[in-house]
């Protein structure tokens, strides 16, 4: 197995054709169905050099992987958790996520439907405080059962993206790296450096997906992942996560490849 540096795939990302932020949002796919797949960050690089062909790279002031920083709310009794836990469907998820090193902020809901379709909706906000969210509530109220009274910070998340969209525009792929969780419970914090995850946007149909052909190939399934559950259970040991376990599991176990 080859070993994946950023400055490896820092190289391959510069063979890729670049696209701009304007072009992105205009495949923002904010309706879309998605796959996800959990893999070793070690494979990253050969992920990559397989599909440079096929996507553009988001490029931004001369960078073709940003950094994101998220915020996610809950309920006291951490009910959009359980909810994820229990494989609801109609679940939620709010939180305010800043992209890239700049100002800008969206408050965001996502909501996922009993046919799988995730669907976000988003308003510009001016920062990661909780008092912005207070001043949102009528944009909560009009695509969740959630309000600013009833919710609070629960996590935090540090991550590196990269983003590629196909030619067409009818496909997105998010490939985050680098991940840093921080409870804001109890100031616990995660550092995964060993795991990669990707998300496959589409609107349709993944046939044609050059992306979901290399994952075939490196034998990589998808697999439903969710960096709120997912990191609130590495964090909190003690909330139920019978339903999680072997995604934490196979979460210690990539990551111990680069340890």
């Amino acid at each position: 197995m080859s070993m994946s540096t950023e400055n490896d795939f820092d190289v391959i990302l510069k063979g890729f054709e670049s696209i701009s932020l304007e072009e992105v949002n205009r495949a923002s796919l904010m309706r879309r169905k998605d796959n996800k797949y959990l893999f070793s960050f070690v494979r990253l690089g050969d992920l990559l050099a397989l599909v440079r062909d096929d996507y553009r790279v988001l490029e931004i002031d001369g960078s073709r992987s940003q950094h994101y920083h998220t915020r996610y709310f809950d309920t006291e009794g951490r009910e959009m958790y359980f909810k994820h836990h229990r494989g609801m469907a109609n679940r939620h998820k709010v939180r305010i996520r800043q992209y890239g090193a700049g100002d800008l902020h969206f408050l965001e809901v996502k909501r996922k439907d009993a046919k799988g379709v995730t669907t976000k909706k988003r308003v510009r906000a001016e920062g990661m405080d909780h008092e912005v969210l207070i001043k949102e509530d009528e944009f909560l109220a009009s695509c969740s059962p959630y309000n600013s009274n009833g919710i609070d910070s629960a996590m935090e998340n540090d991550f590196q993206r990269i983003t590629l969209v196909n030619h067409v525009q009818t496909e997105r792929v998010t490939l985050d790296y680098s991940l840093h969780f921080i409870s804001k419970e109890d100031g616990g914090e995660l550092y995964l450096p060993g795991i990669a995850i990707a998300e496959i946007k589409y609107e349709n149909h993944l046939t044609g997906s050059a992306l979901h052909a290399a994952m075939r190939r490196y034998r990589i399934k998808p697999s439903r992942f969710s960096k709120y559950a997912i990191g609130m259970a590495l964090l909190h040991p003690g909330l139920k996560q019978n339903r999680f376990k072997s995604r934490v599991r196979k979460v210690k176990q990539l990551n111990k490849t680069t340890q």
